[in-house]
């Protein structure tokens, strides 16, 4: 995106929380900050479609707005037309890496939802899988400018690339394969490196078998044995086949 069409979003941000200011009044300097008026709420639900047909040339529809209790920043979530109705998160007065006020979801959830099902699949035949948990993500990491928006590459083309600003975050919840546990995972972490990931952080929660057996309502934790945390900023580097540093023995 060109400097220019930034400064305008800049401007157009400042100018935009000038406004609402007066609309809210001065009440809003102290206490709860999350009440909108109608006015206010539309001026940014305006700001939110403008920012999405800018950067991305798409259409958003928007589900809910809501407003911080603190900051009084502006969370919206919604929908991109892009013929996928790809849902996401726009926030409006936020503290932004490109600096306009702006953050969103959308490349990260395109890149995610291309990704996850591959993981998944690589997942299932590594290891005796209890389940991936909630949180999956491949995109942006932390404090990544934009890099992707009106022409929006697949995640496989990113990944042939090697982009080092993509990161890889992966929870997952096994049963313990005897003495084979932590060569399944240095094998998943062999095949994260063959399909040319870069920063990874990969969580695997390694449960006893018993755990199968067990009524719903008992709690897992009773049979979590060991936990491996393995965050590396180039897995291309990292030494998969020693990973006792990464492990935390829970239970013997």
């Amino acid at each position: 995106m060109s400097k220019d069409v930034t400064s305008v979003g800049i401007r157009w941000v400042t100018f935009l929380l000038m406004i609402v200011m007066l609309l809210t009044g001065c009440s809003t300097m102290s206490g709860d900050k999350s009440k909108m008026t109608s006015n206010e709420e539309q001026q940014i639900k305006e700001s939110a479609i403008q920012y999405i047909q800018r950067t991305y040339g798409k259409e958003f529809v928007i589900d809910k707005i809501s407003k911080g209790r603190v900051l009084g920043d502006y969370s919206i979530n919604g929908t991109v037309k892009d013929g996928k109705n790809t849902s996401i998160y726009v926030g409006v007065g936020v503290d932004s890496p490109d600096g306009d006020g702006f953050k969103d979801s959308y490349v990260n959830r395109l890149f995610t939802n291309e990704i996850e099902p591959s993981i998944k699949e690589l997942a299932s035949k590594t290891f005796d899988l209890r389940w991936i948990r909630d949180g999956f993500f491949y995109g942006y990491k932390e404090g990544v400018k934009r890099k992707y928006t009106l022409d929006i590459p697949s995640a496989l083309d990113v990944l042939k690339r090697g982009d080092k600003d993509i990161c890889l975050r992966l929870s997952l919840d096994i049963y313990k394969q005897d003495e084979r546990t932590t060569a399944s995972i240095s094998n998943l972490l062999q095949e994260i490196k063959k399909m040319n990931f870069h920063d990874i952080g990969v969580v695997v929660y390694v449960y006893d078998n018993t755990l199968k057996s067990a009524s719903k309502d008992e709690d897992s934790g009773k049979h979590l044995l060991e936990r491996y945390n393995i965050f590396n900023d180039n897995v291309q580097t990292m030494d998969i086949n020693s990973l006792e540093s990464y492990k935390t023995v829970i239970k013997k």
